[in-house]
């Protein structure tokens, strides 16, 4: 029936196919991602201890360290490369996490207060321009690569 609330324009896309939304929620997403790391480094500088317990880091890059060698050998890698691909995997995981865990203690301790927040809100700006910069130039040296 045309006119209805519920009827649906078939030529319509979908908000999950918008592509201006697409890259708006991933510029946000990466701003706000960037941002907490780079407030969980402030916070293990300016504490000089780790957010996490020494056990939990290690089980975490033990667990991506597996995780990585496993990938890398599916891909076709040797093993020597898989071990160095899995070891890499598993420092930049461990280290990711534990910066993002720093950065949320930093947030809820009031560390965003002290800062101010016109500099964290410049800063998550600052990060979503880069982002979209950096997702559009990757994604441009893929297409032209891969034809």
């Amino acid at each position: 029936m045309p006119g209805t609330i519920n009827s649906r324009n078939p030529n319509s896309q979908s908000l999950s196919e918008n592509p201006f939304v697409k890259t708006l929620s991933i510029a946000v997403f990466m701003g706000i991602f960037l941002v907490d790391m780079g407030l969980g480094l402030f916070e293990i500088f300016s504490t000089k201890e780790s957010p996490l317990p020494s056990a939990v880091v290690l089980l975490i890059f033990a667990v991506m360290f597996i995780a990585g060698i496993v990938f890398y050998e599916r891909s076709g890698l040797d093993t020597l490369s898989s071990l160095i691909g899995g070891a890499f995997a598993g420092f930049v995981f461990s280290f990711v996490f534990v910066s993002l865990v720093g950065g949320v203690q930093f947030a809820l301790g009031g560390g965003i207060s002290s800062i101010g927040w016109d500099q964290v809100i410049s800063a998550v700006a600052a990060s979503m321009i880069a982002s979209v910069v950096i997702l559009k130039t990757l994604s441009y040296k893929l297409q032209n690569q891969f034809y």
